[in-house]
């Protein structure tokens, strides 16, 4: 069952899949139509997921509130298998976690590792694709590379 955003849970779990290029306007409304549809219809073991998405340029971002009934391991494939669909249509990469997302002069970019570490620099912005939960997502959701997991590539 569909949520909005303000209302779904801090505790709400969250999924986040980075596109490996900028969404344009049609992509974002057709998406937004499909991911309408699968919150609208997604269940664990029959019972309704309360959820809610966010989407952004670069990002897909689900969130389930699994205060009342938790996503099962089936539930999650199917939402999986819509992003997947999504990807297919639109000949996009949201699979590739080797791709990092940074802000540049306020701007998204995304490149791959290798490419990236050419540039890192310790105070640079970065998106953190691991955070678990809707209020870790609003606090977290942006950091730095050298409070991430990225520090490991700063040259010292």
């Amino acid at each position: 069952m569909f949520v909005p955003y303000n209302q779904i849970s801090l505790q709400a779990s969250v999924w986040i899949y980075q596109s490996d290029r900028k969404l344009n306007s049609l992509e974002k409304k057709d998406i937004s139509y499909q991911l309408s549809s699968l919150c609208e219809n997604w269940n664990a073991h029959g019972k309704p997921l309360n959820c809610s998405f966010q989407l952004h340029d670069w990002f897909i971002c689900l969130f389930v509130d699994e205060n009342e009934h938790q996503a099962s391991g089936c539930s999650i494939d199917s939402s999986v298998s819509v992003i997947k669909s999504i990807a297919n249509q639109y000949d996009i990469d949201f699979f590739n976690r080797m791709n990092i997302a940074y802000i540049d002069n306020n701007e998204t970019n995304v490149l791959p590792l290798n490419d990236f570490k050419k540039i890192i620099k310790s105070n640079m912005k970065i998106y953190n694709n691991l955070v678990k939960t809707k209020a870790d997502f609003e606090e977290n959701r942006i950091g730095t590379v050298e409070d991430s997991w990225l520090k490991k590539y700063l040259k010292i």
